[in-house]
């Protein structure tokens, strides 16, 4: 049956201007089978001729499919075991004490390898279960994908088992949400698990696949029980939680597109793309900015969405329906080309862990299909993957134009500083506006790569997803985390910031935003400068209310220590939140300037600050990506009214040394200069109300204004 959508932009926001780059956008109606064919939305006749192809020949293909078969074997040999209720979100699964993950003893048990504590019952049984519950779908989809590709009905039949047994428990599942009974059940909870979020996407991306795969396999019974007790259940749970801008509503979409091809049902299609203030154009126009970065601001939610988005367009493809024409998408995918650092990731801003483009196969695979562009085609791995070939691509053309260089985005609220030199410098400084409850509280913070590593640290979130516990509102959101300026032991509010000033060539870059926004009363301008060499980090604050002030300047280095000449006395305990995570403190004060280094594997950094009267400075290490994993510490506290900060941050290889020498900063007449004696020569950096000039010795190098 033909069933008519309507998505052109004038309907669906009647009254509204939309962008520039969106008016004239519209999409072609989709194409639904009638309750007896296949949905085909899982993939077209001729992907599974490419993958059946692939399966009859010898070589990386096949062995690609051949692992997919493999699962399906070992899923069918093993015990198939339905758990007694739904799952629970891992963030239940920690120790309350040591804030460390849980070890599962037992499906009934589990400890705390730190303390030996015991925990035992909900939600802690849950989390177990909801694990069961992802194996049990994925392997229900990986056979389905066997099924298809080597048409051999005993795939089908475990699969259909999964799926029936699936459809006799879900309504009888108790509805639960992520508070686990702490507080009244809300619209966000589900059956099988806890959220309308992971129903969401286990329905795009397991049952309605493995549904669709072996549609053909499935007797009118079966397809009307699976439909009746999963498939609609769940789509209409998921479609009462409109939620609007948010990586929720993404998934929320993509169940719907999924789960309506599933039931023949076009209602359900129309929501996820139409739906005003949700649908996905609604999502496209507000939760997409025009540089192509999603409005949280950390890579890890930004591919988590995009991974949503894909879903949606590709369900979508095969139903008929270009998605992929919509401007803002293909930003999505070529933006983390200017984003990728020296070791391959992406800055880890917000509730982010190790983000890079390359753990993002599939979707690239997706959208180079879509777009053929060679910058998302450099990306791609030269490995082939189940999308690869069933998307027919065999080969990709490196692009000769990829040199990456310092850019801007503005409505991202990012800046890239890139210089050519032995230590391969990359900055990346953040004025973005604020995330929402993935974003962290780190205007004006930066991360440092260098010599192919990480070098300044931003430590995102803990692996475990500790989002409930202490540690990660008082230290991974916490200001105090990141390199950025804490005033009066205090986070700063849920702020953005101005950017003022950006400018680069091959060999120096530099940028500079204040906030005023982040600490009420009290004003921030930072400015970097990278050269070949080092990053100057300078930062300029001022009390607008007049009122004195602590300042406490932050820096996180990888590596394995930190050293300080002036940092002699141990501390145990400080009055200043988030201090409760460091250990190994040493504090001390000067009238010097300071000379710290950290040692790191790849690269040992050195950093000197200005000589200022009644200085203090302090080490020790933090939290990284979990309570084990360490990092390296410094803060320099100054008083007053106001406080300026001049620091040179330069990694060195290990079989070299530093070259700076000395850092000095004087004001004149509001002119503030900064000189960075170095072996050689020195630089200088002047800093001005609308301009910065940067020379090295007497040759002017880079001017902003």
């Amino acid at each position: 049956m033909l069933v008519s959508i309507i998505l052109a932009s004038a309907l669906l926001f009647p009254g509204k201007t939309l962008g520039t780059e969106q008016q004239g956008w519209d999409q072609p109606t989709p194409k639904l089978a009638d309750s007896d064919a296949s949905p085909g939305v899982a993939a077209t006749p001729m992907e599974l001729e490419r993958l059946r192809r692939a399966w009859l020949s010898t070589g990386k293909q096949h062995d690609v499919l051949s692992r997919i078969v493999e699962v399906a074997d070992t899923a069918i040999r093993g015990n198939l075991r339905f758990p007694e209720r739904g799952g629970q979100h891992n963030q239940w699964y920690q120790c309350e004490t040591c804030q460390r993950p849980l070890i599962t003893t037992s499906a009934t048990e589990h400890s705390c390898a730190t303390c030996n504590k015991a925990y035992s019952g909900a939600p802690y049984d849950d989390v177990v279960f909801g694990r069961v519950h992802e194996t049990n779908l994925k392997n229900a989809r990986e056979a389905a994908w066997a099924f298809a590709i080597t048409k051999d009905a005993k795939y089908a039949a475990f699969a259909g088992r999964v799926l029936v047994g699936y459809a006799e428990r879900y309504a009888k599942y108790p509805f639960h949400d992520i508070a686990a009974g702490k507080k009244p059940v809300g619209l966000s909870g589900g059956h099988l698990f806890a959220q309308t979020l992971d129903e969401a996407f286990h329905l795009a991306t397991d049952i309605a696949p493995a549904f669709d795969l072996v549609f053909p396999a499935l007797d009118s019974s079966q397809r009307n029980f699976i439909r009746e007790g999963l498939l609609r259940p769940m789509v209409k749970n998921i479609s009462k939680y409109r939620v609007g801008i948010s990586n929720w509503q993404t998934w929320h979409n993509a169940g719907l597109v999924w789960g309506g091809a599933c039931l023949g049902e076009a209602t359900w299609i129309n929501q996820a793309l139409s739906d005003k203030g949700n649908g996905f154009v609604s999502q496209m126009d507000e939760s997409v900015n025009d540089d192509g970065m999603w409005y949280e601001n950390s890579w890890a939610y930004h591919f988590y969405a995009l991974n949503g988005l894909v879903a949606i367009a590709e369900g979508s493809r095969r139903l008929g329906m270009d998605l992929w024409t919509h401007p803002k998408f293909k930003k999505m995918f070529t933006l983390a080309t200017d984003y990728t650092m020296a070791d391959g990731s992406l800055p880890r801003f917000g509730d982010d862990l190790n983000s890079s483009a390359s753990q993002a196969q599939g979707q690239l695979e997706a959208a180079f299909h879509a777009y053929q562009d060679p910058s998302i085609g450099a990306l791609l791995s030269k490995n082939p993957i189940l999308q690869s070939i069933s998307l027919g691509r065999s080969e990709v053309k490196q692009s000769t134009n990829l040199k990456q260089k310092s850019r801007i985005f503005v409505a991202s609220g990012h800046a890239i500083l890139r210089t050519q030199g032995p230590a391969g410098l990359t900055a990346a400084f953040t004025f973005s506006p604020f995330g929402g409850f993935h974003g962290h509280f780190d205007k004006l913070s930066f991360v440092l790569f260098g010599h192919g590593v990480e070098i300044g640290v931003d430590p995102g979130r803990a692996r475990s997803q500790a989002y409930d516990l202490p540690v990660h509102k008082n230290w991974y959101r916490a200001t105090i985390s990141h390199n950025a300026v804490v005033v009066d032991r205090r986070s700063q509010l849920g702020a953005s910031a101005k950017l003022e000033l950006f400018g680069a060539n091959e060999k120096f870059a530099a940028v500079r935003a204040r906030t005023d926004e982040a600490y009420p009363g009290v004003a921030h301008s930072r400015t970097l400068v990278m050269t070949p060499e080092y990053l100057l980090v300078f930062d300029d604050l001022k009390a607008t209310d007049q009122a004195q002030h602590r300042f406490d300047w932050l820096y996180h280095n990888k590596g394995k220590s930190v050293w300080c000449g002036d940092a002699r006395e141990d501390v145990r305990q400080m009055d200043f939140p988030g201090t409760e995570f460091i250990e190994g403190k040493k504090a001390g004060q000067s009238n010097n300037p300071l000379r710290l280094m950290f040692q790191g594997t790849g690269a040992s950094t050195f950093m000197t600050v200005d000589a200022q009267p009644s200085t203090g400075v302090f080490t020790g290490d933090g939290v990284g990506a979990s309570m084990d994993d360490r990092v390296s510490v410094a803060m320099v506290t100054r008083n007053g009214r106001g406080a300026r900060f001049a620091a040179a941050i330069e990694p060195v290889a290990p079989t070299l040394a530093p070259t700076v020498e000395g850092v000095t900063m004087r004001e004149t007449d509001g002119v503030v200069v900064i000189t960075v004696k170095r072996a050689s020569s020195s630089d200088t950096v002047t800093i001005e109300n609308k301009q910065i000039r940067v020379r090295r010795g007497t040759e002017p190098v880079l001017e902003l204004k």
